[in-house]
């Protein structure tokens, strides 16, 4: 298309592209290598050449569902991928342009390669022409994104009720251990999953992130405690070069305190700002109703985030495929 040359990055590449991620306005840790090829899944990254430089790219990991379906998807626990661009100083309809012919010429491999395609963008605008004119489905899910700016600002900006139950908090005893050991952060989200009846399926691979990223001084686990010490609820974030992001949480129902996650969350947010010195916290999206209320007291900004899919119209699968695949539309 045009002189543009798509292919799999090979090992010895995987510097260009992370440089690449690093530059790119939308770049996120979820793109890098680092994160990819923790999750332990098999990861490919589609280059798009213009001659021999990498103008843009998409990762993703390759997987088989119901042993016959070959497919293209996130890595477990990451919120965000989708296409990055090189960034240009051009002129916009120039670089727009360019854009659109690198994501349909991404489109169309895609396609050739896999029978079934999904995977989201980072939060913001994201253009989806160039794939719906490839005939995939399009879909919109939000998160909210914290300005970091001035924290006097962000308290002020929180709903009532959220800021006296962190107020409830540290009257009734409740401190925040900000070191905590992911251990037991994570078994407060298993017993969160557990009370919602639903199957955890990232247990290996969130351990593998926190081992990976604790290395790098990249991942913090934040645990309210009671006066006696016993855990009540805990939130682990992660982080890049521009925001943090919430990535995981929890809390026991047995010990339920209204102010709790509000305060570990709390003191995630200030350790943001104070000590990462970044700017932006990213409660990283959920369409549970209660969850986003939880969330949106916050008072973080209402941001969207786009994703896509495509299933091969010919494929055909048997019942239990099918119900496999429906989950997969459905996340």
């Amino acid at each position: 298309m045009d002189g543009l040359k798509i292919r799999p990055l090979s090992q010895a590449e995987f510097p260009q592209w992370d440089e690449l991620v690093s530059l790119s306005e939308r770049g996120a840790l979820f793109h890098s290598t680092t994160w990819l090829k923790a999750s332990g899944e098999k990861v490919v990254i589609y280059g798009c050449f213009r001659g021999n430089e990498l103008v843009a790219g998409l990762p993703f990991v390759q997987s088989t569902r119901a042993c016959v379906v070959k497919c293209a998807e996130h890595p477990p626990l990451t919120p965000y991928l989708g296409i990055l661009f090189r960034e240009s100083a051009g002129k916009y309809v120039s670089t727009i342009s360019a854009k659109k012919k690198f994501s349909a010429a991404l489109a169309k491999r895609l396609k050739e390669n896999f029978q079934v395609i999904r995977f989201g963008f980072s939060p913001g605008p994201a253009d989806l022409q160039p794939f719906i004119w490839e005939g995939f489905s399009c879909s919109v899910k939000y998160t909210y994104i914290l300005n970091l700016d001035d924290l006097e600002r962000v308290w002020e900006g929180m709903d009532e009720k959220r800021r006296n139950d962190i107020r409830r908090a540290e009257k009734d005893g409740i401190y925040v251990e900000d070191d905590a050991g992911f251990g037991e952060i994570f078994t407060l989200v298993e017993k969160t999953f557990q009370r919602q009846r639903m199957k955890l399926r990232f247990r290996a691979a969130a351990f593998r992130y926190n081992e990976l990223l604790q290395r790098q001084g990249k991942c913090r686990s934040f645990l309210a405690r009671d006066k006696n010490g016993v855990p009540l609820a805990g939130v682990h974030i992660v982080w890049d070069w521009n925001r943090s992001y919430y990535l995981l949480g929890g809390y026991d129902l047995e010990r339920r305190h209204h102010g709790a996650s509000a305060l570990a969350i709390w003191r995630a947010i200030r350790f943001t700002k104070n000590e990462l010195g970044l700017r932006e916290f990213d409660f990283e999206g959920s369409m549970i109703p209660q969850v986003e209320q939880f969330f949106r007291k916050f008072g973080g900004r209402l941001t969207p985030y786009y994703s896509i899919s495509w299933m091969r119209p010919t494929l055909k699968v048997g019942v239990f495929a099918k119900r496999q695949l429906a989950r997969i539309f459905s996340r």
